[in-house]
């Protein structure tokens, strides 16, 4: 019997895991049909960022719905699982949305943290998910523990399902061709003071006047809507600061599109703690961790502690001139390269069985956290006079505040 999957996201980071996790799924079981949608909201993508998100995934159509509309699908379409691909709250109120929606028809619930958790930080998510969550995907062999732990605190104690990340690709032919572009991968709000971000900028000019090609790929325009606020983006930054650093405005490209684009044969990928490095090092390319701000939580770039890629920007010309950075090759099998064999497929479909047959019984009876952020994740759903004005200011401020 095959299995319906609808994987529900949120914004265009989320909408990416979701898609290609779904084809993930596919590839493992057999009679799989998937369909992704957008829960209507303040993060919800633009046009062009849902066609980037999705470039890499077979889906091409990602309606726009509320909660209302979820529902209605739910119920029509009978869904065997749902993937939720959300910001914690909103991934509550998709959640119970659905159980609601579905009665008691049996419906496999499952969810994954947004990117690298192998720290405890990484948890904190699993308040939102710990009452409906049947099973939670994790990334790496470490994360297994780190996150069985975190539920058994919040009293659940979901399936822990191990997958290497969905978007990650095999080795790229001419991987090791000598550098010619430098690719930057922003995050919104990493790291978080302004004279970091202006020095990130300074180094990648140098870059330029080094003789590379320097791109600063964004995951959104001004207008655009990303997972976390991002008060100054890059592109306005270097717009307020090229002529103080002595630099012409031209010298840095800003793009947007599909990461996939930009990694290829002769490109290095430099960040700070973007996902996208593990996209790059899944190719082989060369791959840079900016190491100028130290290794600390609040740059997320713990894990790359001993990667081996960790570089000042002053020292970055001549690493790549060189060859190098080259990745540690007992870092990457025990991190998110490795080759664990992913659980997804036989996961999902014990599971399935298990709701069919009706000896599965989900322990908690799911009731929303915080029942008024519960209320205004719906409510937001529904009304975009609750989300226009949180988006009006984010334009204002990233504008006009010169952020400290």
């Amino acid at each position: 019997m095959g299995l319906r999957v609808f994987a529900v996201a949120d914004s265009e980071s989320f909408l990416k895991w979701a898609a290609t996790t779904l084809d993930r799924l596919a590839a493992d079981c057999a009679g799989v049909d998937g369909r992704v949608v957008l829960i209507s909201g303040p993060l919800e993508p633009s046009t062009s960022q849902v066609e980037a998100a999705l470039a890499d995934s077979p889906v091409r159509t990602c309606p726009v719905v509320t909660r209302r509309q979820l529902a209605a699908m739910v119920r029509t379409h009978r869904p065997d699982v749902i993937l939720v691909a959300a910001t914690g709250p909103v991934a509550e109120m998709v959640a119970l949305t659905v159980l609601r929606a579905v009665g008691t028809r049996p419906t496999v619930l499952l969810s994954w943290p947004p990117g690298m958790a192998m720290a405890a930080a990484s948890t904190k998510g699993v308040k939102w998910r710990s009452q409906w969550c049947d099973a939670y995907i994790v990334h790496s062999p470490r994360e297994v523990e780190l996150f069985h732990q975190a539920f058994m605190r919040r009293g659940s104690d979901p399936r822990i399902i191990v997958a290497r990340l969905p978007f990650l690709k095999d080795r790229l032919d001419g991987a090791e061709a000598p550098v010619q572009r430098v690719v930057f991968a922003p995050q919104p709000i990493l790291p978080r003071r302004r004279e970091d971000r202006v020095t990130i900028l300074d180094g990648l000019a140098q870059l330029h006047d080094e003789g590379f090609d320097v791109v600063v790929k964004l995951r959104a325009r001004r207008g655009e809507q990303q997972s976390h606020l991002e008060a100054v983006p890059f592109d306005r930054l270097w717009q307020q600061e090229h002529s103080r650093l002595g630099y012409d405005s031209q010298i840095l490209r800003f793009e947007t599109g599909p990461m996939s684009e930009w990694l290829t044969s002769g490109t290095a990928l430099v960040t700070v703690s973007s996902t996208a490095a593990l996209e790059s090092l899944s190719l082989g390319l060369r791959t840079v961790l900016i190491a100028d701000f130290g290794i600390a939580p609040e740059l997320a770039n713990q894990i790359y502690a001993d990667s081996g890629c960790m570089v000042r920007l002053s020292e970055l010309s001549k690493t790549l001139r060189s060859g190098g950075p080259i990745a540690n090759s007992d870092w990457l099998r025990t991190t998110y390269l490795h080759d664990w064999p992913s659980e997804l497929g036989v996961a999902v479909g014990e599971l399935v069985a298990s709701h069919r047959d009706g000896t599965f019984v989900r322990a908690n009876v799911a009731r929303p956290v915080n029942r008024l952020i519960y209320l205004y994740s719906a409510l937001k759903s529904s009304l975009p006079m609750l989300w226009y004005p949180a988006k009006w200011s984010r334009a204002i401020l990233g504008r006009f505040v010169q952020i400290s």
